[in-house]
């Protein structure tokens, strides 16, 4: 029986492959956005984790294929965009194949829509960072674990693909637990699953020790590791605002991920949201939950609950939607599913639903692709900066400090503590030519008089990370 979908067409996959890689390109970025991408720039250059380029765990996997792109390209903007334009391929082409229960060239198209123009997933191909190419190897690695059975000819891909995910994205590993723990049990022939899982892990591991060296590796393992989780990750263990963190990290699935409503964002949003919201209103009519009996998907859904309780802990999803990035194929897989039952009842009415979701989508994403290629807000604060002929005393954050040194800008920085103020008193000798980076007016205010300078805006959907930054200039008082 031949099934009519699209992975069968022979045309499908040139088709979106250039598709992938054409779009991506056409919206590359050639600007630093952030500091983490900073790191992952630098990196390409000089690969070093004593450096934190990037900072650990060192994502060798992934800097590996961009060096060998930007070596053939010489342009880190494309290198970049074409890591993300294939991975995005592969999320498209295994979340179809995941999706077995769609089965039909109307509904994965739909579905392929939707991955396609999706905000957070476009802005990501596009972005100097891994997780995109962490995705895609974790859905080809759910899929061989769990969806091909048979005679488990593949299944050895799924424990190679594994070790390669450590190397690629450390974090999206907890979504593999179950599926690993699943197949360990099941898994008759343990010797043949060590064997693959350690040649994918130790493919990248070795070379990886051998440049990093064991003292700096353990050295830059242990502060980053502790850091993460009680300093700087964005933990429960440094923000605990429970609300704070469950509204953003409803935010980051609804709004950032799938483009839905939320405060102060465009009309277009709520238009998407009452698609969504339709497609899933008459879905929860249909009784076609027989799939869920299924033990793969029993499995998937752990999976995702175990994912979803590590990110809401244990990473900082405050300042960082991406990390929701694993969760919005299985969603975007509901939604098919919800648009398929409704299609098949009211036809005409859910085609036209449809196609006004996904224009809307593609308008609400086309603004945040059009604005991603601008300048984020420390970007266009390098910028100002860079052309004024002055001597300044740039005072900030270390991370701030660190983004505008790293490119190339010298002046004097002074950097602020925002865990000990009181170290503030100790500086007496900033310069009359300074300016201050940062709402820390309150620090300043009993000695100096605030002059305000410029604010630098960016839209905070498509990046959090510092959307505003305040500058003004400190003079003292009499």
């Amino acid at each position: 029986m031949i099934r009519n979908n699209l992975v069968d067409k022979k045309y499908f996959i040139p088709i979106l492959l250039l598709l992938c890689v054409f779009t991506r390109i056409l919206t590359s970025i050639y600007y630093i956005e952030d500091i983490d991408s900073l790191r992952f720039a630098l990196s390409i250059n000089e690969y070093s984790l004593i450096k934190l380029q990037p900072h650990f765990p060192g994502y060798p996997v992934f800097i590996f294929f961009v060096k060998i792109i930007y070596l053939l390209t010489n342009n880190m903007g494309i290198a970049f965009s074409i890591i993300g334009s294939i991975s995005l391929f592969i999320i498209i082409y295994y979340t179809i194949k995941i999706s077995k229960i769609t089965s039909d060239v109307y509904s994965e198209s739909f579905m392929m829509l939707l991955l396609f123009f999706n905000p957070l997933i476009w802005l990501m191909s596009n972005r100097y960072m891994p997780d995109l190419m962490g995705l895609s190897i974790s859905l080809m690695a759910l899929y061989y674990l769990l969806f091909d059975f048979e005679e488990n000819q593949y299944l050895n891909y799924g424990y190679f693909l594994t070790g390669l995910l450590f190397g690629t994205r450390l974090s999206y590993v907890p979504i593999l637990i179950i599926p690993l723990a699943y197949r360990i049990m099941k898994n008759t022939n343990k010797i043949k699953m060590i064997y693959s899982f350690t040649i994918g892990f130790c493919i990248w591991f070795v070379p990886f020790f051998y440049i990093s060296g064991f003292e700096n590796l353990l050295h830059v393992a242990s502060n980053q590791t502790v850091g993460h989780f009680r300093d700087f990750g964005g933990t429960i263990f440094s923000e605990l605002d429970w609300y704070k963190r469950f509204s953003y990290f409803i935010q980051s699935i609804w709004a950032d991920g799938l483009g839905g409503y939320w405060s102060s964002r465009a009309f277009p949003t709520f238009i998407t949201s009452a698609c969504m919201i339709f497609f899933l209103y008459q879905f929860r009519y249909s009784g076609n939950w027989s799939w869920l009996k299924s033990r793969k998907y029993k499995l998937i859904i752990a999976s995702l609950i175990i994912y979803l309780v590590w990110i809401f802990l244990f990473q900082n999803i405050i300042y960082k939607s991406r990390h929701i990035l694993p969760v919005l194929p299985f969603a975007i897989i509901l939604i098919t599913l919800a648009y398929k039952y409704s299609r098949n009842h009211k036809p005409i009415l859910s085609n036209i639903i449809a196609t006004t979701l996904l224009f809307n989508l593609l308008i609400i994403t086309y603004t945040l692709t059009i604005q991603h290629k601008g300048s984020t807000a420390i970007s266009q604060l390098y910028t100002y900066l860079s052309k004024s002929n002055e001597s300044l005393d740039i005072i900030s954050i270390p991370l701030i400090n660190y983004y505008l040194k790293s490119h190339g800008l010298k002046q004097k920085y002074i950097d602020i503590n925002i865990q000990n103020p009181h170290e503030l008193n100790q500086i007496n000798n900033i310069s009359k030519n300074n300016i201050v980076i940062g709402e820390f007016k309150k620090l300043f205010e009993k000695q100096y008089v605030i002059i305000p300078d410029t604010i630098f805006y960016h839209n905070p959907y498509m990046n959090r990370m510092w959307s505003k930054i305040d500058t003004y200039h400190l003079v003292q008082k009499d």
